[in-house]
């Protein structure tokens, strides 16, 4: 039945491949096409009667608010344009859950097109690979509410719930457990099924959960690697977060030879890229999946000067806040990442963080790629693992200067967090010539400050803002003090 089963796959995986050749080598017609079909859909012509190509040009940005009233009405049962799928955002990083309509046209062309593109990627690297040998562990989001009409749930549970009926022995958890939104209870229940078996093929899941499974697998089965509980481990797909500070945790666990690390790049609104070589980061850009993809500078951005520009118009090595236009109805909306092009023949993208994660509260205008670049080479110079951070301004008052500080939760403390904290202040530093800037003399800026955070705070902090899922995402970098103050009440300690 296994044979069987992965020769049905390779099978099914070949009418990809001339899709994807022209994605590589002709992007640019291809979006222009997909952005004629985009444009005739229902939900399209629902938000923006009549739209189309040359109106669409015209089009000013739009955000969730533009769309929200009508949103609502398409919950309702006697409205006529139907939506069986609506994805809701965590609204960890807004502080807003957002409902975006995911109709079944989309989850074909766009959600389930991007996971046979990332199998794809699999098999066309490694003719050895055999994902449904065994099982392959899912932790994923959650379904919510469903009834005769409609669905509400996080993007990666709506997939989940879709995989066929006759796929279902190859997962663990059980699907039904899988898209349960009793968080706690879905992890525990993944541990305990993982656990009792030694077949597992492929992982997929934001890193922090599935660290956390595994951690919880060995606890049972008292060993000390994955890769020992699963030997057949083949590949781990991730996403959600940036990986690089997780890498070293994933390979102190799994010792395998070839095994591959898939990165993805989905949220809420859609699935836009994935990494489509091995030891490359990029994420080649999916133009042919319902999305129509527009950019705009960063610099001019914040500026609020719009100049919109098409794949046919951006360069590598420069950030872009990304728009897209979709089959859901949503037009030059605007996704709230920054991305950057690492290669634009073809294009291929890596994600720099959110709009809104970044701190200038003194003008050091600190990115999310700096602070993580930062705190990677430094752990790895002090040797120590983090599990999760963020970081917020301390602002300046008339006894002393400002400075940042960090709410780091350590897997493995350093030696001394004071040399820690001193590294990482010299580090960005170097990476930040505004940083550099506001910290001499100490006048604008004072060094950084550390709180080493006992195991489990942040989590507790996100189940204080509500139920914890699959799309959770801990804020990195915040302008104000929400977070910080949030954590500061629940673990009161001085900084180090």
């Amino acid at each position: 039945m296994d044979v069987l089963m992965n020769r049905l796959v390779k099978s099914y995986l070949r009418k990809w491949s001339v899709e994807l050749s022209k994605i590589k080598t002709n992007a640019i017609e291809v979006q222009e096409e997909e952005l004629d079909y985009i444009l005739d859909a229902p939900l399209v012509q629902y938000f923006h009667p009549g739209i189309d190509k040359s109106t669409f040009r015209t089009m000013p940005l739009s955000k969730y608010e533009d769309y929200q009233h009508l949103i609502e009405l398409l919950l309702k049962s006697d409205h006529a344009i139907s939506c069986r799928y609506f994805a809701q955002s965590s609204g960890t990083t807004s502080g807003t859950k957002k409902l975006i309509p995911t109709p079944d046209l989309f989850v074909k062309r766009n959600l389930l097109r991007g996971s046979w593109y990332q199998l794809h990627t699999l098999y066309e690297h490694n003719p050895h690979m055999s994902v449904f040998k065994s099982k392959n562990l899912l932790i994923g989001g959650a379904l919510y509410e469903h009834n005769s009409r409609y669905t509400i749930g996080d993007v990666s549970g709506i997939m989940i719930s879709r995989i066929p009926r006759y796929m279902h022995p190859w997962y663990v958890p059980r699907i039904r457990e899988a898209i349960s939104p009793d968080w706690e209870e879905k992890i525990r229940l993944t541990a305990l099924a993982a656990s009792k078996t030694n077949h597992i093929s492929l992982l997929a899941g934001t890193p922090t959960w599935v660290l956390s499974t595994m951690r919880m697998v060995l606890d049972k089965t008292g060993l000390t690697m994955a890769s020992d509980q699963w030997p057949t481990l083949q590949a781990y797909i991730h996403g959600g977060v940036r990986f690089e500070p997780y890498r070293s945790q994933f390979e102190a666990l799994i010792d395998i030879h070839g095994f591959r690390y898939i990165e993805v790049y989905n949220a809420t609104e859609g699935f836009f890229a994935y990494q489509d070589r091995p030891n490359d980061q990029g994420m080649l850009l999916m133009c042919t999946s319902g999305i129509y993809f527009e950019f705009i500078r960063l610099e001019d951005f914040r500026k609020n000067h719009i100049e919109i520009l098409t794949l046919g118009e951006v360069s590598a090595d420069q950030s872009y806040v990304m728009l897209i236009t979709t089959l859901s109805g949503l037009v030059r909306y605007v996704q709230g990442d920054i991305v950057r092009f690492e290669t634009i023949a073809p294009f291929r993208i890596l994600v720099e963080g959110r709009i809104g994660e970044y701190i200038n509260a003194f003008g050091e205008d600190l990115m999310l790629k700096q602070a993580e670049e930062a705190l990677l080479n430094v752990s790895l110079q002090h040797a120590c693992t983090i599990k999760n951070y963020t970081v917020a301004p301390n602002y300046i008052n008339i006894q002393r200067a400002g400075f940042h500080e960090w709410f780091i939760e350590f897997e493995q403390t350093p030696e001394s967090l004071n040399l820690f904290a001193k590294d990482l202040d010299d580090h960005i530093c170097r990476l930040n010539t505004n940083y550099n800037q506001k910290r001499s003399g100490d006048i604008a800026m004072s060094a950084l400050k550390i709180h080493s955070l006992p195991s489990g705070s942040i989590l507790r902090y996100l189940q204080s803002k509500g139920s914890i899922t699959g799309q959770t995402k801990l804020p990195r970098l915040r302008n104000d003090r929400s977070i910080a103050d949030a954590l500061l009440s629940m673990t009161p300690s001085e900084p180090s």
